[in-house]
């Protein structure tokens, strides 16, 4: 698996919203293992070297933690202060309400890769993950 794998190759299944700052409502991932954000050479695809693991574990680690309004550049500077740490928990409320609208938007048209997997159900899961040849595609609410 040391073959490149474009923002293309990787979809985030959003139903139209926009949930995180790294998971935007087209379905394009910003993440610098996938060249889609900038950042140094140790943290960019390296053919032979980087892995799909590396992905869905800076996919976990990195976009899908508990504070993602520090996630958005230049904010997270204001981590750790008071009108920073009350921005980034009404973003989580916010975002609350989208992840409901994104549970009910798969509930009504659930995608492709949910009716593949019969023995999962889509809602049950925090996240879904799905390999499709070398595509991942993936469900987070």
């Amino acid at each position: 698996m040391g073959q490149f794998f474009s923002w293309q190759q990787v979809h985030y299944h959003s139903g139209g919203l926009r949930l995180n700052p790294n998971l935007y409502k087209t379905g394009y991932v910003c993440l610098s293992l996938l060249n889609t954000w900038s950042g140094n050479k140790n943290q960019k695809w390296t053919p032979g070297v980087s892995t799909m693991l590396q992905v869905l574990v800076s996919i976990q680690g990195l976009i899908l933690n508990a504070k993602p309004y520090f996630n958005e550049p230049g904010y997270e500077i204001t981590s750790g202060t008071i009108d920073g740490e009350k921005k980034a928990l009404r973003y989580n409320e916010d975002k609350f309400i989208l992840s409901l609208k994104t549970m009910m938007y798969m509930i009504r048209s659930p995608p492709k890769v949910c009716s593949t997997l019969r023995f999962i159900s889509c809602i049950s899961l925090a996240s879904l993950v799905h390999f499709s040849g070398s595509t991942i595609s993936f469900i987070f609410f």
